[in-house]
C-alpha cells in the first residue's frame, strides 16, 4: 500500500476531479495544508494554497475574488483555530475562524466548487466505548467543538456539494505532539502523560492521500478518515519515546501513565474520541495502522525531510 497511498478498491468507481483538478487550500500554512500542497501533484492535481496571511476566510469579499482568481474544481478548507485551550478564552476568535469563515466558504461555493471541510472529534461528547460513526449525536463539550460543530452545520446548510472530513491527532510538518514528546525526551524524561484519552493518531501524509482519493470517489457529507488502530496520549507518547530513541533522536526516557484528573486543562477532552471507519473502508479508503504511520513519519524526520 506504501505510506503515500491508500487501498482504493474498484478503481471503475473513480469519477471525476481527479487529473488535472484545480485545488484552493486554505489554512495553506497549517500541518495538513502543507501536507497537501507537497503531494498534489502526485496525485495530478494542481493545488494552490492560501495561508492566513494571504486569505481572510470568514472576509466574503476576500473569498469571493480569491475564488474569482483560482476558479477552483475542489476548495479545501484547513484554516481552523485549533488551539483547544485558547478557544475556551478568546470565544469570539474561535467562532469567526471554525464556523463563520466555513460558512462564507460555503456560501461562495453553492452552486459551484466542492468544499471539502476538515473538522474533529471534538463534536462528540467522548463518552462513548465503541467507535462513533458519522451519523452519531454530537454534543461538544468545548467550545473549540461547539466551534467546528456549527461550522459543520453551516457546510451542509449552504446547500453545495460538500464532503466534511472528521479527523484527530493529526502530526505532520510544523508543531504536534510527536515534535513535543520528541523535544520533551531529548530534555530528559521521566515524561508524565495522560492514559484516559483514546484515538486515533493520523499522520498528514496519509490523509492527504486518503482525502484525494475521497474525492475521486465522489464521497459526500460526513466522513470520518483516521489511520487504523487506537491509542490513549500515554501509548503514543511511549511509541514516540521508543521509536525516536530507536533512531537515535534522543537518548530513551521514562513515560509514566497518569489520568487526566492529574492534568487539568481549560478545555475538555473527549475520553473516547475513536472515530469509526466503516465508511471510509466501504469507500476502499483504509489507511495503515498509527504505528506504520509514525514510522514514517520519524523515518522522515530523522532524514531531514519535511514530514
Amino acid at each position: 500500500m506504501g505510506y503515500l497511498g491508500v487501498s482504493l478498491g474498484d478503481e471503475s468507481r473513480r469519477p471525476a476531479l481527479a487529473s488535472e483538478a484545480r485545488w484552493l487550500v486554505t489554512g495553506a500554512g497549517g500541518q495538513l495544508g502543507r501536507t497537501v500542497l507537497a503531494l498534489a501533484s502526485a496525485h495530478g492535481i494542481h493545488a494552490q494554497g492560501a495561508r492566513h496571511a494571504e486569505l481572510d476566510v470568514a472576509d466574503p469579499e476576500a473569498v469571493k475574488s480569491a475564488l474569482e482568481r483560482a476558479r477552483p474544481d475542489v476548495v479545501l478548507n484547513c484554516a481552523a483555530f485549533t488551539a483547544v485551550d485558547r478557544c475556551e478564552s478568546e470565544p469570539e476568535a474561535a467562532e469567526r475562524a471554525n464556523a463563520r469563515a466555513p460558512a462564507v466558504l460555503a456560501a461562495a461555493c453553492a452552486g459551484g466548487p466542492l468544499l471539502v471541510q476538515l473538522s474533529t472529534d471534538y463534536v462528540f461528547d467522548g463518552r462513548a466505548c465503541t467507535p462513533i460513526p458519522e451519523d452519531a449525536p454530537t454534543a461538544p463539550a468545548s467550545a473549540y467543538g461547539r466551534t467546528k460543530l456549527a461550522g459543520e452545520r453551516a457546510v451542509a446548510a449552504a446547500g453545495g456539494e460538500h464532503l466534511i472530513v472528521r479527523t484527530q491527532w493529526v502530526f505532520g510538518p510544523g508543531g504536534n505532539f510527536v515534535r513535543t514528546i520528541l523535544r520533551a525526551a531529548s530534555q530528559g524524561g521521566p515524561l508524565r502523560v495522560v492514559e484516559d484519552q483514546l484515538g486515533r493518531p493520523t499522520w498528514t501524509t496519509v490523509l492527504a492521500g486518503a482525502i484525494f482519493r475521497a474525492v475521486e470517489v465522489g464521497a459526500r457529507g460526513p466522513l470520518h478518515i483516521a489511520c487504523e488502530g487506537t491509542a490513549s496520549f500515554f501509548d503514543f507518547a511511549r511509541a514516540v519515546v521508543d521509536e525516536g530513541a530507536r533512531r537515535g533522536l534522543h537518548a530513551r526516557v521514562e513515560v509514566h501513565a497518569i489520568p487526566t484528573r492529574e492534568m487539568p486543562r481549560p478545555a475538555a477532552r473527549p475520553h473516547y474520541g475513536v472515530l469509526g471507519l466503516e465508511r471510509a473502508r466501504e469507500l476502499g479508503l483504509v489507511l495503515p495502522h498509527w504505528r506504520e504511520a509514525l514510522d514514517g513519519y520519524l523515518d522522515a524526520e530523522r532524514e531531514g525531510r519535511d514530514a
